[in-house]
């Protein structure tokens, strides 16, 4: 007959258990009896006493004291070193309870279900944030050049095609230009493999009554002003007519998203999986400056806000793209003549 385990001493234990417990931030013997040969625990034993509980601060990992399903004053209940080093007769803490559900007020209410581009922009956005690390970098340019070339542009003779570019067309055209020199945001991050690509395929955020849409702009970098605002306004009126071709939808290298016609001065747009980086191009704003000589003035400025995969694209590599960006921006007429 198998000799029971002797009571008031710690409980042998597997080294898988020993090891998933030191993983979980336990002591192993937090998982009380043990249901392997002759009591010993085992690493089932030890899954399931990290099952019970809601988890343990970092600071109060390791502790002997932590009993399995024991809730704490943490977040989420959390056990935290306070509760550990309250007196063991005491009870456990309660975790809160859950509010209710507050009933709608009188009046009309609408419930929609998730589906077609809705459902697909909706997992899409959830899976991006899941499974990158995303970071958002801001800086500003000058843009007084900026809205005296699109002036100039716009007084021309209608045949040259040039009249109907926008700010959005000059900046996207400027962005496909500069991303080219920055290979880790011109690129695709796939089951930890870096694909840098040569080419810019541009992908241009469409607001339509369907939902976002996001056309590419294939070799966006090699295109003229003229040939880019054109192909901008064709993949636009397709997307809201909804008929855009499938193929038109996929294979961009980078994203840019633009709200500035909203008035919004700053956003973190997220990345559209599997490429590495988007920029988010903001409102023209003016803003206050200061001369040399202390004389202070108004200057109008557009910021951009960049969000990258900080796999992949560091501070260092997201700020340089910026620097390169807003250099070309604050001179625009002489980056495009290049």
């Amino acid at each position: 007959m198998e000799a029971p385990v002797a009571t008031g001493q710690d409980s042998p234990a597997s080294p898988r258990a020993k090891a998933a417990a030191h993983a979980a931030g336990i002591s192993v013997q937090a998982a009380g009896a043990g249901t392997g040969p002759h009591g010993r625990i085992i690493e089932r034993d030890v899954q399931a006493a990290v099952a019970a509980g809601p988890g343990l601060t970092a600071g109060a990992r390791g502790s002997d004291a932590y009993t399995p399903g024991q809730t704490g004053t943490g977040i989420g209940g959390r056990i935290t070193t306070s509760d550990l080093a309250a007196p063991a007769a005491a009870a456990p803490i309660a975790a809160p309870a859950r509010a209710p559900i507050a009933t709608a007020a009188a009046g009309t209410v609408t419930e929609t279900p998730l589906k077609g581009i809705r459902k697909l922009i909706a997992d899409r956005m959830r899976e991006s944030l899941a499974v990158s690390a995303q970071l958002s970098y801001d800086m500003s340019a000058p843009a007084e050049a900026l809205l005296a070339l699109r002036a100039r542009l716009k007084a021309t003779d209608p045949s040259l095609g040039l009249n109907v570019v926008t700010i959005g067309d000059l900046i996207g055209l400027v962005t496909a230009k500069v991303v080219r020199n920055h290979p880790n945001l011109n690129a695709h991050l796939v089951n930890g493999v870096l694909r840098s690509f040569g080419e810019v395929h541009l992908g241009m955020a469409v607001d339509t009554p369907r939902g976002l849409m996001v056309p590419t702009i294939r070799g966006a970098a090699a295109m003229g002003l003229r040939e880019f605002a054109a192909t901008t306004k064709d993949l636009a009126a397709q997307c809201q007519d909804g008929k855009i071709s499938p193929d038109l939808l996929s294979g961009a290298t980078f994203t840019v998203s633009n709200l500035g016609s909203f008035g919004i001065t700053s956003f973190t747009p997220i990345v559209n999986l599997p490429q590495t980086g988007i920029l988010g191009i903001n409102a023209i704003v003016p803003a206050a400056t200061i001369a040399h000589d202390g004389t202070i003035g108004v200057e109008r400025r557009i910021s951009f806000s960049l969000t990258a995969d900080h796999q992949v694209v560091d501070g260092a590599d997201a700020a340089r793209f910026l620097r390169d960006l807003t250099t070309a921006i604050a001179s625009v007429d002489l980056f495009l003549m290049a």
